[in-house]
């Protein structure tokens, strides 16, 4: 979708790894890269406001604003949706994928999958 229509994608598991191997992140996220590794590490969610800020710097940056943009795996929770709607930031379009559960267990199983 985003490749079709020129926009940019941002999914917030690709900015949240690259958060983590970055030599630089801005200053907004830079004090939250321990909290972000060790939940990554345990498995866990992201607390809502680092997300929110990794988010929120992104959509600022000039790519999005000139192209426009897609969020894929955010929101997720409805503080997030508060949150991007307080930073004055209304999407037009929303899309929800309908995935049998058979296929939703099968990405995910496939995503925990051990590297070693």
């Amino acid at each position: 979708i985003a490749e079709k229509h020129g926009l940019v994608h941002l999914s917030t598991g690709d900015m949240l790894r690259q958060a983590v191997s970055a030599e630089s992140v801005s200053d907004e996220i830079a004090p939250h890269i321990s909290t972000i590794k060790n939940c990554m590490e345990d498995g866990k969610l992201i607390p809502d406001d680092i997300v929110v800020r990794l988010v929120l710097d992104r959509l600022r940056s000039p790519d999005c604003q000139k192209q426009g943009w897609i969020l894929d795996g955010f929101p997720r929770t409805s503080n997030q949706a508060v949150a991007l709607q307080n930073a004055g930031i209304h999407p037009d379009v929303f899309l929800f994928l309908s995935v049998p559960d058979d296929v939703a267990i099968k990405r995910v199983v496939g995503r925990r999958q051990d590297s070693l």
